[in-house]
């Protein structure tokens, strides 16, 4: 009996500890942070506050966006209203009508959140999943 029990409190504690990941998200709201790239895209740097994200992805090529929270865990990022619209792709107005960006954060690992993010095109939805790392120590 004994046995028992203590198999079924190790099952409970087990099972608590491994689905139980409390996700960091405040600690992602705001700061700078870096996308790595890959032989493909490259890296991008984003310097985001509570209310816009600035994205670069090189001295002279950035774009801005404005940041919608829908949670501490989930937000919609929309091109910015202050930059001028003809400087902005045919594919990025498409994706701005169509809703935005949505990022939603999937787990957070000491300064790397994985997120995926979701976009609409002509009403099909395009996820890309991804992650960014912290390199501003501006939290608690």
């Amino acid at each position: 009996m004994i046995k028992r029990l203590f198999c079924f409190v190790v099952l409970i504690f087990m099972s608590a500890t491994s689905f139980g990941q409390e996700l960091k998200c405040k600690k992602f709201k705001t700061g700078t942070f870096i996308i790595p790239g890959d032989s493909i895209v490259p890296q991008s740097t984003l310097k985001r506050n509570n209310t816009s994200q600035i994205e670069s992805i090189s001295e002279t090529e950035s774009v801005e966006l404005d940041i919608e929270w829908v949670d501490d865990c989930n937000y919609v990022l929309k091109l910015s209203k202050s930059k001028p619209r003809k400087a902005i792709s045919e594919i990025e107005k498409t994706i701005d009508k169509e809703g935005g960006l949505r990022i939603q954060m999937l787990r957070t690992v000491k300064d790397t959140m994985y997120f995926r993010a979701k976009s609409t095109i002509n009403g099909k939805e395009y996820p890309i999943d991804g992650y960014q790392i912290k390199v501003s120590k501006d939290y608690k």
